[in-house]
């Protein structure tokens, strides 16, 4: 792939990037961020939490009333990618969006961009909402992110629904090497050039879209995402994510990190067949580990499914969730 056709790459003056990161760092106290898009009957607060990797200043959007639902974002969404399941099930429950550290308004520290840290996060997030048990749900990282909490916590989720994330038990099967070429934006996010490469307002755009979902996102929404992205501080974020990713597929292909874990949470895993992204290659090898996991593919439909197919996941949601 050629760099142009990320758009123009301006050339970075790296001390001033982490100048930047410092910089952006803190959020004011006294106030809610700026640029929030707006949605309807979505509330939005900050929430400090201490999780493994330190205190973090956690924006959270809520929405609805009932029993509560903490529903976690993928990359590289934000709290918005939600917005139309608010619409389909705010009535019924307790929506509870977070923006994972350094993503979206929340506050970009520095460090902790891995799902460990994420998953520690929300746990700190309930404790401080003073919640003991929730309904879970998420997609890409926030889904993987949600199977690393069913298997630490159970006794803290009634329920578990991913949307196109893989399971922690994949085996490294020649199948599973075939399919690794889907995964080449990991090493575009996590190179030396990886901030640059995402802070473009050409990228996420343009990537967002692969796959034939042109369609999807309007330009409006795009820019929503790109425009969060262009902060030095969660472009850098981005970076140092998906540099995690390598470590994340070292445990689960080479150390089997999860081999003993269990998943007894009830499980729906619905998965876009058409995910150009994550291999559907992935999504084997949990049989044993979760055997109360539920896996539906969805024909026709790709990796961003609560955006591209909103009223199926509302559907799935209220089926599983209650």
């Amino acid at each position: 792939m050629q760099i142009g056709s990320y758009g123009e790459i301006p050339v970075v003056d790296w001390s001033v990037w982490r100048c930047q990161l410092v910089s952006m760092a803190a959020i004011a106290p006294a106030s809610l961020p700026e640029g929030l898009p707006p949605a309807p009957s979505v509330h939005h607060r900050l929430v400090d939490v201490s999780g493994t990797a330190g205190r973090v200043r956690i924006h959270l959007a809520e929405a609805g009333a009932g029993e509560p639902v903490l529903l976690l974002h993928g990359w590289p969404q934000h709290w918005f990618m939600w917005r139309h399941v608010v619409a389909g099930l705010g009535g019924r429950y307790r929506l509870l969006m977070p923006d994972l550290r350094g993503f979206g308004w929340s506050q970009a520290p520095g460090t902790g961009y891995e799902p460990h840290c994420f998953a520690a996060d929300a746990g700190a997030l309930l404790d401080a909402l003073g919640l003991d048990r929730v309904r879970l749900v998420g997609h890409d990282w926030g889904g993987f992110t949600a199977f690393l909490l069913g298997v630490a916590h159970p006794e803290r989720f009634e329920r578990i629904v991913v949307f196109n994330a893989p399971p922690l038990w994949v085996p490294l099967s020649p199948r599973v090497i075939a399919s690794l070429w889907r995964t080449w934006y990991v090493a575009a996010a996590a190179c030396p050039l990886g901030p640059a490469i995402v802070a473009s307002d050409r990228f996420v755009p343009w990537f967002i879209r692969l796959g034939g979902r042109a369609a999807v996102f309007d330009d409006s929404e795009a820019d929503i995402y790109a425009r969060r992205l262009s902060d030095p501080a969660r472009a850098w974020a981005s970076a140092m994510l998906y540099r995690s990713y390598l470590r994340v597929a070292s445990d689960i292909f080479i150390r089997r990190r999860y081999r003993h874990e269990r998943l007894t949470v009830p499980t729906l895993l619905v998965f876009g067949a058409e995910d150009f992204y994550v291999p559907r290659s992935y999504i084997t090898g949990w049989q044993s580990q979760a055997p109360g996991m539920r896996v539906e593919f969805v024909p026709g439909c790709g990796h961003f499914l609560p955006e591209e197919r909103p009223e199926l996941a509302s559907s799935y949601l209220h089926e599983f969730l209650p």
